[in-house]
Order: structure tokens, then C-alpha cells, then sequence
């Protein structure tokens, strides 16, 4: 018998998997044997999956009630279950769930870590937009939480806390309008808001001074010599602005409108103090293997030697901020030839009770380890 179902043929397998809902089931089936291994599909968990909020982001209220899809829409997510009174969901960064007890007035805030368990209480913050971590508090002793807060009218302001404080301190000194990207690296964080507008904090991580904000500023084109109009016009073509760091450097992904040859670009930005205006920088077309996942507030960058479901030098991108009627809800766009992959909206998700997609979530490492022990 083991010999008949470690023959069977590569179609009528990939059929098989086809049909495997959960990612449990996926993994299993790839661990059946070799041939089974180089028959069917990489398993899901080897790709992020899609955050979907029940409610359609505003950009002023959190993720509210969640639930995780297959890029392609399908449940399909077996973690342990989530800290009970915790329904609501504040983002998920590096693997972790910010969880509340409430959307508009919370009296509890957890970081929770699906694989081993782990809760982190926080202080209260309300109302709470989203939390961000510095680092993996299960790998690093050296980390904060950042969250935002919106203010009245369409404005973020950022709150910091470290592991012992009693409360969040802040606010930052500059608020943001809506908050589009946020990203950690060499013990800076660097956001973008809607309007293009960057500002960047020294965090000191390690010690007990509160983040510095080092620079307030908005992006222009690369040449100092172009003119107002053409200035103008690439400001009014940029859509968004992601910041997000891959390979040890931090870069930008411009998303533009239909005017452009360009759906998005990728940069390495220049910035230094004493350059004016900042300037996008060089532009980026070979990310070798890595892709770049972007969503709602949190970006990463993942290796397809690590997960090779995905596709290597890619920008995947979540439609978080398009009408429900719109037919896609995530993209591929590839930087070396330009071709869209678009994923369409899950035809269930359309319907009154259906899901937005948010963010991405991507499971710490340990998580697969263990699942293909």
C-alpha cells in the first residue's frame, strides 16, 4: 500500500491538494514522501496570509474583527486559540496579534504569539489604531511597541512603550496625516502618512530616553533642477508611499496612478540633513529572491528560498484601501518585466457579511519549524 500512494501520479495528486483547505492538511500531505513533495504545491503556510477585517478600513478605526485567508481567499489558518474577550484585532506585526477587548474605548491590550502562546500585556491606550513592534520580543531584549492614535480630523500620533513602563509615553512631537507605512531599522523608525510627509524617530532602543524625532519631511523627484510643474506632477501621480526594509537596507516603493508607464517603483532613498528637498534616490529593479509584502501600516521583505511559494523579486501588494466593488483585492506586480498579477476578490468575501483585506501576516519561523518536524 505505502508503495501504491508514494506512486501516484503528479496530476491526481496536485487534484488532492487541491482540495485540502487547512494548512495543517497541506503540510502533512507534503510530508508524505518525496514524491509527494516534488508532485504538489509548496504548502500555504510557506506564504503570508491575508488579514481581513469584517469592516471596511476608514483608516481612522482599527482592524476591528478578523479573520486570516489564503491570498487566494480561503480560510485556512490552525493556530491555537486566541486570548478569550480579545476579538479585536490592532495588527499583526512580526508574527504577533495586537488584541483588544474593544474597538473604540479597550481595557485590555495583549500582544499575542499564536505558536507558543505567548500574551504581552499593554497599557491601555484608547482609542488605539494600530501597534508595531521594534523587534520580536521572544528573540531580543531590546524592543518597543509603537502605536498610533488617531486625532481628530484624519491625524496619527505615535505613543511609545518599553517593557516595565507603567504607560505609553508620548505623543510625538509631529503628528501624521493617515498613516500609511511604518518601518524599523538601524534603531530608527521611519513613517509615511498619506500626504507622502516622512518623519523619523531615534528610538534608543536599550535605554530609557524617549524617541527623538530626527526629521520632519516630504519627498520630492530626484533632479533639483526640475521645474515646479514637473515637480507638481510626479507628486500628483505618487498614490502611496511604502517604506519598508529588505536586505539589510531601507528602501521605498512608490505606487503611482494610471498616468504613469509604471504601476510602482522601487528606491533607495537619500536622505541626509543636509540635502533640500529629499530626494527618492536610486532606483531599484532586482531584488534578487526577496519580495515585498505590503498592506496596511506593516511592510516586510521575504526570501523565496524560505518560502518558495512566492515569487522572488515582487511586489505584493493588499487593494486596503479600494471600494469593496472594485474586482481585485491583491496584486503582484513584478519589478523586472512589469506584468500584474491581479488576485481577484474571493466572490464570498463580496457579500454583505464578507472581508476587507488589511495586512499581511507572516508566522514566526519557529511556527513552520515545528509544523515540518
Amino acid at each position: 500500500m505505502a508503495a501504491g500512494w508514494s506512486s501516484l501520479p503528479a496530476d491526481i495528486l496536485n487534484e488532492i491538494s487541491g482540495r485540502l483547505n487547512t494548512d495543517a492538511d497541506q503540510l502533512h500531505a507534503h510530508q508524505v514522501c518525496a514524491h509527494w513533495r516534488a508532485s504538489i504545491s509548496p504548502p500555504a503556510a510557506y506564504r503570508p496570509w491575508v488579514v481581513a477585517a469584517r469592516q471596511a478600513p476608514d483608516g481612522l478605526s482599527p482592524v476591528g474583527e478578523y479573520s486570516l485567508q489564503l491570498p487566494r481567499g480561503v480560510p485556512g489558518v490552525d493556530f491555537k486559540a486566541a486570548p478569550p474577550g480579545l476579538p479585536y484585532c490592532c495588527g499583526t506585526p512580526r508574527g504577533w496579534f495586537a488584541l483588544a477587548d474593544d474597538v473604540r474605548s479597550p481595557t485590555r491590550l495583549v500582544m499575542w504569539e499564536p505558536h507558543s502562546g505567548t500574551e504581552i500585556p499593554l497599557p491601555c491606550l484608547s482609542p488605539v489604531f494600530q501597534v508595531f513592534l521594534s523587534s520580536d520580543p521572544l528573540e531580543s531584549s531590546h524592543w518597543m511597541a509603537v502605536a498610533t492614535k488617531h486625532r481628530w480630523p484624519e491625524a496619527h500620533i505615535l505613543f511609545f512603550w518599553r517593557p516595565g513602563d507603567a504607560a505609553w509615553s508620548g505623543p510625538a512631537k509631529v503628528p501624521c496625516a493617515e498613516l500609511h507605512s511604518v518601518e524599523f531599522h538601524a534603531g530608527n523608525i521611519y513613517c509615511i502618512d498619506g500626504m507622502s510627509n516622512v518623519s523619523i524617530y531615534d528610538l534608543k532602543l536599550g535605554t530609557a530616553s524617549p524617541p527623538v524625532l530626527l526629521r520632519c519631511f516630504g519627498m520630492s523627484p530626484n533632479q533639483a533642477s526640475e521645474s515646479w510643474e514637473t515637480r507638481k506632477y510626479w507628486k500628483d501621480s505618487v498614490r502611496a508611499v511604502h517604506v519598508v526594509a529588505c536586505r539589510g537596507e531601507l528602501l521605498l516603493v512608490l505606487l503611482f496612478h494610471g498616468r504613469r508607464p509604471s504601476l510602482m517603483e522601487v528606491y533607495r532613498p537619500a536622505w541626509t540633513p543636509a540635502e533640500w528637498p529629499f530626494r527618492v534616490g536610486e532606483r531599484v529593479t532586482d531584488l534578487g529572491d526577496y519580495a515585498l509584502f505590503l498592506g496596511c501600516g506593516d511592510a516586510v521583505a521575504l526570501s523565496a528560498k524560505e518560502y518558495p511559494a512566492i515569487r522572488g523579486n515582487c511586489v505584493y501588494y493588499l487593494v486596503h484601501n479600494l471600494p469593496k466593488y472594485r474586482k481585485h483585492w491583491a496584486m503582484v506586480y513584478d519589478l523586472g518585466t512589469g506584468d500584474v498579477d491581479d488576485i481577484p476578490y474571493p466572490a464570498v468575501h463580496k457579500q454583505e457579511n464578507g472581508c476587507w483585506p488589511y495586512s499581511w501576516f507572516c508566522p514566526r519561523r519557529p511556527f513552520l519549524k515545528k509544523q515540518l518536524a
